[in-house]
């Protein structure tokens, strides 16, 4: 009986300490608007400006143009949120000018930075959930933990990474990066950047749906811009046990009148359009 009552009670401070470090565990989210993934030739030096400014606590890094990592405004035009394809964009700007002009939209994105604070995380047990406020969550989509799905399957990689704490305190004495291998790697800070989604416009000649010919590559986005909600609310949710932290981009119908710095967004006007949601 003694050993029952012993094997008990030690399986509850078993469980009391890993509730208890769950509960230390804080998340600090942050919306950015991210290069196209899939053809930006910028989009991994602007994940690396990402991952160095949320290690270092900063809401701008790297050289001006379309690599520069920057917090999103509280506010931005429909139109913003949009990756293309057989046109080059930038920001709802068709054919931009140079540097943006080998570029291919935006998409709405999230940067996380996930802390242990005393206790030790993993990838593993990281989740995630986009959500949309129109009426069908069109760019909704929610992952469960143990199936992050940027680049899958779920491993540490260059937009998932971790940092050991060389004094198993804090960054003062130096750290190691985890980039690569098994998720249940258990490390003191998590960062994450790239996750998040957009509406795509395509030009005619790669399958676009304006009916319109004779339209230009402009007229093309402001067509399928059209088609989509005429405002919005887009958020992201990292969740790690009981702790969560979450980030939200309003996309509104007329011209931003927020100060875009770093975006490339002087001066646009937006019509407000579409319906087809491109996912990671």
């Amino acid at each position: 009986m003694k050993k029952r009552l012993f094997v008990l009670l030690t399986g509850a401070i078993a469980l009391a300490l890993a509730m208890s470090a769950s509960a230390q565990v804080t998340i600090t989210t942050e919306a950015t608007m991210a290069p196209n993934a899939f053809g930006s030739p910028n989009y991994v030096a602007w994940e690396e400006n990402g991952i160095y400014a949320a290690e270092n606590n900063l809401s701008s890094y790297g050289a001006a143009g379309p690599a520069q990592f920057n917090v999103a405004p509280v506010s931005l035009p429909v139109a913003a949120n949009f990756v293309t394809g057989g046109y080059n964009s930038w920001m709802g700007q068709a054919d931009p000018a140079a540097p943006y002009d080998q570029e291919l939209g935006n998409r709405a994105s999230f940067v996380t930075v996930i802390k242990g604070n005393g206790s030790l995380i993993n990838l593993n047990n990281v989740g995630f959930t986009m959500s949309s406020s129109d009426p069908g969550n069109a760019l909704g989509a929610t992952y469960a933990p143990g199936i992050f799905p940027y680049r899958a399957p779920q491993l540490y990689h260059g937009a998932s990474i971790g940092l050991v704490f060389n004094n198993g305190v804090d960054l003062s004495g130096g750290f190691t990066v985890v980039d690569s291998g098994d998720p249940a790697q258990l490390v003191n800070e998590i960062i994450s950047i790239g996750l998040g989604n957009a509406y795509d416009s395509y030009s005619h000649a790669a399958g676009g749906d304006d009916p319109n010919l004779s339209d230009t590559d402009q007229q093309v986005l402001d067509y399928d811009t059209a088609n989509t909600p005429s405002s919005y609310d887009f958020a992201g949710t990292f969740t790690y046990g009981t702790a969560s932290g979450s980030a939200t981009i309003e996309f509104i119908p007329e011209p931003a009148t927020v100060t875009l710095v770093g975006l490339g967004l002087v001066g646009m006007l937006f019509v407000i359009r579409r319906q087809k949601a491109d996912r990671i």
